[in-house]
């Protein structure tokens, strides 16, 4: 008894001393940070529902809880452990988004775990809680790519053919089945995340100018196909006020230009952009498609350098903001009417300082592999910061892109609690790999790692 007891004993001793000595090696900067804005956006979320009495607020942390252990569990494990299973871990993210990209090309109804909600189909229902896999995709096309670019150095554009076709192919997968969803948003991620770990993997320049050339191509397009459609729009607002009198409430979806179009938008989605571009033709009255930045930009203009003080915004209280969207979408006017320039400037420096900490952790990566994740996880959220925050104060059209740890969602908070664990996992694993004296990128994981053609 005495042994089994010492043995026992040695074991609870040895388990304690690991767990202290990974406390040590952790990152400290970005859980504060972390904390900072998950507890910055449950005060946003319950201001922007106090009116009504919801508690959303109250599920948001729970999400965050949630988070928060799948944090620690991701950045216990060895990084280059995703390496090693990459592919299925893709494969399982692509195996979530193939039902509902199903389901909405076939416009499927009646079948409760998967549905429409406001005509996308994005979510897996189980009673009310939902599931987004879109979130988890980011995460495993994340790994898969930096995967595929690290196991062979890139060059010239023909040499590094067979390489670049396999990263196309692993984010065009998940692009397309978001983007039939449909959520344009969710799936433009994906651009500049495989743009810039294509870059950073020295990809020739050559490839880029083609890229940009076939980008102009395409933008001209898009942008004959908006002026068509804003043409199309005008029509049936003149119309309607020579046979009616009036202007029509939604004349952006009632114009019936999607049957006439070559571009794959939906008119919601040519609405939007035009309502950024153009909002009077698209919505003269002012209470249409362009409404919600209307109010946000009033929101954000009401908050002054100080702001109003905690739940003392109006804007949502009045509705003004939408309800669907003032707890996500458009949290950032919540905050900015209520803590004003000030607390904007403050969120801001914080996101700039986790973006900062994660490119200090990619360049000090022991390989390749981790640089790449760590670079991801910097674009995957810049991309979220600048197209939520250029939405809300009328500087990027509205494309449902949210905060990240701060807007409510619990795929979302999820989400983004797993891609810092893996930052974090880089952190420690490297710091653990400089610990013992094992042989690991000298300051730039990067550079060392082309250096030498493959990761250590």
């Amino acid at each position: 008894m005495s042994a089994f007891m010492t043995s026992r004993f040695s074991s609870l001793v040895s388990s304690l001393e690991k767990g202290w000595d990974f406390l040590c090696r952790m990152d400290k900067l970005c859980p504060l940070i972390i904390v900072g804005l998950s507890v910055l956006g449950v005060v946003g979320i319950y201001s922007s529902g106090s009116f009504r009495g919801s508690d959303e607020w109250q599920k948001q942390i729970v999400f965050i809880g949630v988070g928060v252990l799948a944090y620690m569990a991701v950045s216990v494990v060895d990084y280059r452990f995703f390496r090693r299973f990459a592919n299925w871990i893709y494969l399982a993210g692509a195996a979530l988004l193939l039902p509902i990209a199903v389901f909405a090309l076939l416009k499927i109804r009646g079948f409760e775990p998967i549905h429409a909600v406001n005509g996308a189909y994005r979510w897996y229902f189980i009673g009310s809680i939902g599931l987004q896999p879109s979130e988890f995709a980011k995460i495993t096309t994340l790994i898969m790519l930096a995967k595929l670019l690290s196991t062979k150095p890139l060059g010239g554009f023909i040499e590094s053919w067979s390489a670049f076709w396999r990263v196309a192919l692993a984010a065009t997968i998940p692009f397309t089945l978001i983007f039939v969803e449909p959520d344009l948003g969710a799936s433009l991620v994906y651009v500049p995340l495989t743009f810039a770990l294509l870059f950073l993997s020295n990809l020739t320049p050559r490839f880029f100018l083609i890229v940009g050339g076939i980008a102009l191509v395409f933008g001209s397009l898009l942008a004959t196909d908006i002026f068509l459609y804003r043409k199309c729009v005008v029509n049936h607002i003149e119309a309607s006020v020579a046979e009616r009198g009036r202007i029509p409430d939604a004349p952006g979806k009632t114009c019936g230009y999607q049957k006439e179009s070559f571009f794959p938008l939906k008119d919601y989605q040519r609405e939007r952009l035009l309502s950024f571009v153009d909002p009077e033709a698209v919505d003269p009255k002012g209470i249409g498609a362009s409404w919600n930045v209307r109010q946000s930009l009033i929101s954000v203009g009401l908050g002054g350098i100080w702001g109003r003080g905690f739940n003392k915004g109006t804007q949502a209280k009045l509705g003004y903001l939408p309800e669907l969207a003032a707890h996500n979408d458009f949290l950032f006017s919540v905050i900015a009417e209520e803590y004003g320039f000030a607390g904007c400037a403050a969120l801001i420096a914080a996101y700039g300082a986790l973006l900062l900490r994660a490119v200090q952790i990619g360049l000090r990566a022991r390989d390749l592999f981790g640089s790449l994740l760590a670079a991801g996880i910097a674009v995957i959220m810049v991309v979220h910061v600048l197209i939520n925050v250029g939405m809300n104060i009328g500087m990027m059209p509205v494309t449902g892109l949210s905060l990240p740890f701060m807007s409510y969602g619990g795929s979302f908070v999820l989400s983004c609690f797993i891609l810092f664990g893996l930052l974090q996992s880089v952190h420690c694993h490297t710091k653990k790999a400089e610990n013992a004296g094992v042989s690991a990128d000298p300051g730039n994981g990067l550079k060392a790692a082309r250096a030498v053609g493959l990761p250590a």
